[in-house]
């Protein structure tokens, strides 16, 4: 294996980056602290999101606003939430574009949409076209959970439910085989622990 040799670290200053820096060791692919780095860097991310909500432009999305959201993350998956009017997604899209600056971790607009509910086309389409992502149609699955702008129904989640009670049900036969065993074991063995 051979290290990364295109890498090179710049260090903000007063908010303006300076000369790259090359890098004399690197990372290989797999290395224990690759997700050390890569949760420092969500860290970063998640407070540069986090700091859209003291600005004045910035509305939070009706159901986020009581509880503060602006984003949620999971692994390398992230939902950021606003008002659906331009400052706001402006001003969030911006919080998002200092930190992409910063790292030089970038998204990837072919795998991102922009969803919008409650406003008109011609707005939805003025967001999608100013931020650069094309717009999305709900319903959509985010890990299997179907997201919509109405209230979930039982229906909608049943596929879901239906996987999750296979996979329980695959887990108890499996125990109760290993459970079996264990008792057929001890009772050829009769009951002698160092035998089994």
């Amino acid at each position: 294996m051979q290290c990364l040799s295109s890498v090179s670290y710049s260090i903000l200053v007063n908010a303006a980056p300076t000369p790259p820096i090359p890098a004399k060791k690197g990372l290989r692919q797999g290395d224990p602290i690759s997700p050390y780095l890569f949760a420092i860097g969500m860290e970063y991310l998640s407070r540069c999101l986090g700091s859209v909500a003291g600005d004045k432009q910035f509305k939070y999305h009706p159901r986020c606003k009581k509880l503060n959201i602006t984003h949620m993350m999971f692994a390398d998956d992230l939902l950021m939430f606003a008002r659906a009017d331009m400052p706001s997604v402006t001003a969030l899209f911006g919080a998002f574009t200092k930190f992409s600056l910063a790292s030089g971790l970038l998204a990837n607009f072919h795998k991102s949409e922009v969803y919008t509910a409650g406003v008109s086309d011609s707005l939805s389409d003025q967001i999608a076209e100013q931020i650069g992502i094309p717009k999305g149609s709900f319903p959509f699955k985010y890990f299997g959970v179907p997201l919509t702008t109405r209230k979930l129904k039982f229906a909608d989640c049943k596929p879901l439910i239906e996987k999750i009670v296979a996979r329980v049900r695959s887990w108890s036969a499996k125990f109760y085989v290993l459970e079996s065993d264990f008792c057929n074991a001890k009772e050829s063995n009769e009951g002698n622990p160092k035998d089994m």
